[in-house]
This record gives structure tokens, sequence and C-alpha cells, in this order.
């Protein structure tokens, strides 16, 4: 058994406040914003002239709704061919397409991603960099993602760039702004309850209500709870 370092830097759900939402989890621990983990799991199994690597952490997919209409995409980066075994099948390669699966509400689905690989003896253990993203393919914006990155000695996280984004939190709308940007708010009745320019984070507080929101140039309906 050997070190793994996982490094994990995730897209939240950054373009779309719909009523679907969904999230990456490792084990029992959902992926935050920017996270780093350290997962300690590298298998190496040493035959003599040969060795088999595995890496396998254990990442599952949620959704907070019903859904049969998910899709799921895993591309590695770095070159190698990774694994991804749901309801019986497993599939293989560069790059992954994955849509014949079910997200039951609030249930962890476990996605069976991994890397295993037979080499030689004295050949170096990759690096395995993979960015795996999944979408509600009914619900535009609705894509959340994330990079993995897998290695014997650890690598550095790279950061993603999350466009502007508005969701529904208790209480109130949470928003994220790459710059600066205006968001107008109303309740069902036309009545403005915002209207101002906001950037970075920060969160607007609301009574439970349906909304109205335009958000640059972003709009649509969301509901506070």
């Amino acid at each position: 058994m050997k070190k793994l370092l996982l490094i994990l830097s995730f897209m939240a759900l950054v373009q779309y406040a719909g009523a679907i939402e969904l999230s990456f989890w490792i084990g029992d621990k959902k992926i935050a914003p920017g996270e780093t983990v350290q997962f300690n799991d590298i298998v190496v199994d040493d035959y003599g002239t040969w060795k088999e690597v595995t890496m396998k952490p254990m990442l599952y997919l949620q959704s907070n709704i019903y859904s049969s209409d998910v899709k799921l995409t895993a591309t590695c980066t770095s070159g190698q061919e990774v694994q991804i075994c749901t309801n019986g099948k497993c599939r293989k390669g560069a790059t992954i397409v994955v849509d014949d699966f079910t997200l039951q509400t609030n249930q962890k689905f476990d996605i069976g991603f991994d890397y295993i690989a037979e080499l030689d003896k004295d050949e170096a253990i990759p690096t395995v960099v993979t960015t795996i993203e999944a979408e509600e393919t009914t619900t535009p914006g609705s894509r959340v993602q994330f990079v993995i990155e897998m290695s014997e000695k650890g690598a550095s996280i790279s950061e993603i760039r999350t466009a502007d984004s508005l969701k529904a939190v208790d209480g109130g709308l949470a928003y994220n702004a790459e710059g600066t940007t205006r968001l107008y708010v109303t309740n069902i009745l036309g009545v403005n309850v915002c209207n101002r320019e906001v950037s970075g984070e920060g969160i607007v507080t609301l009574p439970k209500g349906l909304y109205v929101y335009r958000f640059g140039n972003k709009t649509g309906k969301i509901y506070v709870k």
C-alpha cells in the first residue's frame, strides 16, 4: 500500500439556478469548491517482472431530485485510459461517456471510476489527470465538474475559473461573480426585491418564495426555501 494524493478542483453549479442540483462526493464527504483531498489508496501488486497499479477513489454522484437524464463524462487529459463501471458494465478509454443510469433522490450513485494498469517492474507509476463532469441534459447549465489528479508522489492543484453563478440557499440567494455583475430579482408579483451590482461571493437574504431573476445575461425562476 502506498500513498496516493488525490487533488480535486471543483466547479460548482454556476450556470443555472434551477430545481436540480448535482454534487460529487468522495466517500461520505461532499467535494467542496477548491478543496484538496488526500486519499490513501493506491495498490501496487508486484509480480516480479511486472506490476499492477490500481487507483480507485470512491467517487459518487448525487442529485437532489430523481433523474434518468444525467450524462457523465470522464476525460483523461494526461493520456492514460481510465475506467468507469456502472450497472454491471465497464467502459475504458481516454474519454468515457455514460448516460444509461438513474439518480434517485438524495442517494449517492457509485460512478465506479478507477485507473488500473499493468506496468514493467521498473516503469514509473504515472500521474493520471482526469476531468469528470455531469449534467442533467434537460436542464441547461446544470453542469458540475472537477479535476482529479492521482499519483504516487502527489501533485499541485489546478484552479478552475467559475462563471457567474446563482443558486438558492436557506434564507436567500448565493451568488458568485467573476467580475462586477448586475443582479436583479423580483417576486412573483413583479415587485423588485434586489437590483444591485455584485462581485465575488455573497448572499442576498430573501424570505421563502418564488422569484424571477436576471443575473448578467442569465434569466430564470428560482425558489428560496
